[in-house]
């Protein structure tokens, strides 16, 4: 299996229901506290029903309290799929044998071969390791506690703002060259890698946040102030440079969401991707629209945004006077002079 499997959204939200704060992982921490240990089916299907045999039904609420209890019986507890009722206890797992597994206990063996029979996941609890561990498509992912995950979510949250101040730095040069006409292609790439490093440190850091639950609130609130400094960047530049290539459409900052780290770095093979064609010469200049600078710098709508780069081209717009703003359609004097206002504080700032 290509890839991290932790980043494929079906184990993400499995991961996410057993975050404190959710019955599920009080319920949990409480049986790991008790050192009894736990097999917790996450989930009911045919499947699960083939390989169980024994036990009873119960239909109770899954709570916190009831799974501490049921966990002391011998035997498997069953859940609902929405995880909200505790189906059946005391049940014995028997799937197939030939099913391959790296694991060597009894308890994570079962739990291994049930999740690949099932196609659901299978919860564990070791009272002799004491880690909890979810099984699921033929892998185990551990639990992590929550210092774990607080230092991993630190460490990551340091990288994205250092990612994340170089975005802005950037991004001051980037302005200036813009106003001039100046901008390079190297210009561009240099920006749309930082971004693509951003936006993949900024993924990274919503796994963390999703993994603390409620122990996640500072962490998660200093993630959305360092993500206020690019949200919404990349699509503007998109707008901006798509009259570049032949096709519009190919330029895509999505497209990069799969690059290697050592391709990234590259200019070449980031412009080659974005549609600048094979061997793409990194010193050649390419034309703006704009629409960043005004949206992002001058503090003006979208609508008066596409009005504006439909009339005027950058150049024309910051040498434009009320007057002639004022001819706009839908622009009146009051209207002309923030515009005007605006682009001498870009201006003045760059």
């Amino acid at each position: 299996m290509g890839g991290d499997p932790v980043s494929k959204p079906s184990v993400r939200r499995y991961l996410k229901t057993l975050a404190p704060g959710t019955p599920l992982r009080a319920g949990l921490d409480r049986i790991l506290h008790g050192r009894t240990g736990a097999l917790i089916v996450l989930g009911n299907n045919s499947h699960v029903q083939q390989v169980s045999s024994g036990g009873f039904k119960i239909g109770v609420e899954t709570t916190e309290q009831s799974l501490r209890e049921l966990a002391k019986l011998d035997g498997a507890i069953v859940l609902s799929n929405d995880l909200s009722q505790i189906v059946a206890a005391g049940v014995h797992l028997v799937p197939g044998g030939d099913l391959p597994t790296a694991e060597t206990g009894t308890r994570h063996r079962s739990a291994d071969r049930t999740s690949q029979a099932a196609g659901l996941p299978v919860v564990t609890v070791s009272a002799s390791m004491s880690t909890i561990s979810m099984f699921y498509e033929g892998r185990r992912h551990v639990v992590e506690t929550v210092p774990q995950v607080t230092s991993r979510a630190n460490q990551t949250l340091a990288a994205l703002s250092r990612v994340s101040t170089r975005v802005s730095e950037l991004l001051e040069q980037f302005t200036p060259l813009e106003i001039a006409e100046q901008v390079t292609l190297r210009d561009l790439t240099h920006v749309v890698h930082r971004l693509e490093l951003a936006r993949r440190l900024s993924a990274e850091m919503q796994f963390h946040v999703d993994l603390l639950g409620v122990e996640g609130r500072m962490v998660a609130l200093q993630h959305a102030e360092l993500v206020a400094n690019f949200s919404g960047l990349g699509a503007l530049l998109e707008q901006d440079y798509s009259g570049n290539v032949p096709d519009p459409a190919d330029l895509d900052l999505g497209k990069l969401h799969n690059f290697s780290h050592d391709e990234l770095f590259s200019g070449q093979l980031v412009a080659e991707r974005l549609g600048f064609g094979p061997n793409p010469n990194l010193e050649q200049h390419v034309e703006t629209r704009g629409i960043r600078l005004l949206t992002t710098l001058g503090r003006l709508p979208s609508s008066l945004v596409t009005k504006l780069i439909n009339d005027f081209s950058l150049q024309e717009l910051f040498g434009a006077s009320v007057g002639v703003l004022m001819e706009i359609d839908g622009i009146g004097p009051t209207r002309a002079r923030q515009i005007r206002d605006a682009l001498i504080r870009v201006s003045e700032t760059s």
